[in-house]
């Protein structure tokens, strides 16, 4: 395993811990949906559904660290499944995660919903981890479930427009979570460029990325200083980024139609208030997840 897929895995290594902690919360309005999140956690590392308190100090040390990093786990959990969920129910019968890391929506959905194609993109060292993880729990050779290795930031997803069952003439729903943010402007266009040359008009992407002013510090966020300083020590320094205001406009030159952009504050009120309507904590201010649909294919 190269340094670089072991920064990655470690990361989403790091996304999973902190699911499967939230997964425990006590108050099941807030309770992280991901139930398989802790399968990829060694025995001992497993929070233990008998001792609650073990979630507060979790997430009282993460949140010492990363101010609001674990209430962002949360909530994007529940919005990206939200949005899966509307996408299925809208007729997409194609999804494609890309970068899926220890993503586990296929795995939660694909026992129920068997004409979903659902194809995961990610290294082969991480996938091969991920399998092994799960293969105890039933469902998880489900056959619409399709494993496509590829570094996609290099190869700009070329290994999936190949793999079977993949038909670029569907409707696709992708789904691009956690990994934009440290690739260049230009690996940013080969994904969103392969996304609208490979499928049909109408499908739909959900993303998610911060501010150009975050990344270089012109605007205070919370939690953005201690992002910063984290991504850079973990190797993944942050690079891209985009305003609010120019958004639409950066999808549109890449033939995408912008549907809809949540900001930290809807995560939180969405997702975040208590059985009591009150908020169990603070996402970080730096926080976006837009979603968007192919307007047309680049050159026609």
């Amino acid at each position: 395993m190269t340094d670089h897929v072991e920064t990655l895995r470690a990361a989403a290594l790091g996304d999973a811990r902190a699911r499967a902690f939230a997964a425990l919360e006590p108050d099941r309005k807030i309770r992280n949906p991901d139930t398989l999140a802790r399968e990829f956690l060694d025995p001992g590392e497993r929070p233990d559904p008998d001792e609650p308190e073990q979630v507060g100090k979790f997430r009282t040390n993460l949140e010492a660290v990363l101010p609001g990093a674990y209430y962002l786990q949360n909530a994007r959990t529940f919005h990206l499944d939200a949005c899966l969920r509307r996408a299925i129910d809208g007729g997409f019968r194609l999804v494609v995660l890309l970068g899926a890391g220890f993503d586990t929506r296929a795995h939660r959905l694909a026992g129920a919903e068997h004409d979903v194609r659902f194809f995961e993109v990610d290294f082969g060292e991480i996938q091969r981890e991920k399998k092994a993880a799960l293969e105890h729990l039933p469902g998880s050779g489900a056959r619409n479930i399709h494993y496509v290795a590829s570094d996609f930031e290099a190869d700009a997803l070329a290994d999936i427009a190949d793999a079977p069952g993949y038909d670029s003439s569907e409707p696709t729903f992708f789904i691009w979570e956690g990994r934009s943010v440290d690739m260049t402007e230009d690996d940013v266009d080969a994904v969103l460029d392969f996304v609208s040359q490979h499928s049909v008009p109408d499908s739909g992407i959900v993303f998610d990325y911060v501010p150009r002013s975050m990344i270089d510090g012109s605007v205070a966020y919370y939690g953005g200083e201690e992002f910063r300083a984290f991504m850079d020590q973990s190797g993944r320094p942050l690079s891209f980024g985009i305003e609010d205001r120019n958004l639409r406009r950066f999808l549109a030159q890449r033939n995408f139609e912008l549907t809809a952009l949540v900001t930290n504050h809807e995560l939180e009120t969405r997702y975040l208030m208590d059985s009591d309507g009150v908020p169990h904590g603070h996402v970080p201010g730096y926080a976006r997840i837009a979603e968007a649909t192919i307007i047309r294919r680049r050159g026609t």
